[in-house]
């Protein structure tokens, strides 16, 4: 009845560590997809950010400190969509159920391409990178961010702390780390990208997207 017991721990414990690197290496693939976007949307803005919304949030309000209000009625527009772009990732995740992932990554790709069909419009590149954020929020137990790293990169500085003065010792914190990088490779590669083709880079991150959501069916979905 023991050795069952630990059999059945045993065997919990890889089903987890599976669905957490399973997990991690989406999350390290949708924050590239985030990032590669963002150095598109940051290029073709001249500044401004279609997924890094607290960098908007700063120029918001530098305009309106400096009384630039056009400029701050564009930025405030950014904000709006990238909110309400969130709010129909959820509502759409929370409809399709099990199948969350696979749809809010269809969405993704349908709005990507209308970007691309419109000549790189920033409009439907903001709803896309709200709604990517509601494709996954967990890699087993470990909470993940997709399109802003301000939080991952305190929770890979508390994970660190916590490290050096012994109050843990496990190695969670540092899979924190994963999306960072992802974001970072995505917007280096977008970024020169961008440089050597242009505008039609957008249709990279759409064949992208659209790829991971194929690859999404063929297997379970995480949180």
């Amino acid at each position: 009845m023991i050795e069952s017991t630990e059999a059945d721990r045993a065997a919990t414990n890889r089903r987890d560590a599976i669905a957490k690197g399973r997990g991690l290496a989406l999350a390290g693939l949708l924050a590239a997809l985030a990032g590669f976007v963002d150095a598109i949307g940051y290029l073709h803005l001249n500044g401004l950010f279609v997924s890094y919304m607290s960098g908007n949030s700063t120029q918001l309000a530098v305009a309106l400190g400096q009384g630039a209000l056009g400029e701050a009625a564009s930025i405030a527009e950014l904000i709006a969509l990238f909110v309400l772009g969130a709010a129909a990732g959820q509502v759409l995740a929370g409809f399709a159920g099990k199948w969350h992932l696979t749809w809010v990554l269809i969405g993704v790709t349908i709005l990507l391409a209308i970007a691309g069909a419109l000549g790189t419009s920033p409009q439907p590149m903001v709803l896309a990178m709200g709604a990517l954020n509601a494709a996954i929020h967990r890699a087993g137990s470990i909470p993940v961010s997709l399109t802003f790293v301000t939080g991952v990169l305190v929770r890979f500085g508390q994970g660190l702390g916590d490290f050096i003065t012994r109050r843990t010792r496990g190695w969670n914190w540092l899979v924190q780390a994963v999306p960072w990088v992802g974001l970072i490779t995505g917007a280096m590669l977008g970024g020169a990208a961008y440089l050597r083709i242009g505008e039609a880079v957008i249709w990279v991150p759409v064949g992208f997207a659209g790829l991971i959501a194929a690859y999404s069916v063929t297997i379970p979905q995480p949180d």
